[in-house]
């Protein structure tokens, strides 16, 4: 092959060539490529850095307001449970009168014997009044 016998012939030309056109190259990249890719490198950290920095506000304001919101759901919780409460007692009371009218034929032992001696209330069975013990009591007064 003709081109190995040329090679010592031309070979220091083509060292010479190659360091020109590696120089040339460099220095394009180095002084026109490379401050733009830098300065865009530079300017997306900045951005990036500015993007958590509001994120984490706006993380601290979500924190902030949920801490509000459960603040705010726990007084309404301990608000429902005492209305529950309330209405529970009252609806009671209500409906124990309504029982107490109801059975009006309920009283108490006057004479002071076992029927009601601990002041419980008899019932009527018929023409006869009893206690909660189911002694008959025969001096009770409607």
């Amino acid at each position: 092959m003709p081109q190995i016998v040329q090679l010592p012939y031309i070979f220091a030309s083509q060292l010479f060539w190659l360091a020109v056109v590696f120089g040339i190259i460099f220095f394009v990249i180095g002084r026109g490529m490379l401050p733009k890719i830098q300065s865009t490198v530079e300017l997306r950290e900045k951005q990036i850095a500015d993007d958590l920095e509001r994120a984490q506000a706006a993380r601290s304001e979500a924190e902030e307001t949920e801490a509000a919101w459960r603040a705010r759901m726990d007084v309404a919780g301990a608000d429902a449970a005492r209305i529950a409460q309330e209405a529970k007692q009252d609806s009671a009371a209500k409906t124990e009168a309504k029982v107490r009218a109801a059975a009006g034929g309920v009283g108490r032992c006057d004479a002071g014997h076992g029927c009601a001696a601990d002041g419980h209330q008899n019932r009527r069975e018929g023409s006869r009044w009893r206690g909660e013990g189911g002694t008959e009591c025969l001096s009770f007064r409607p």
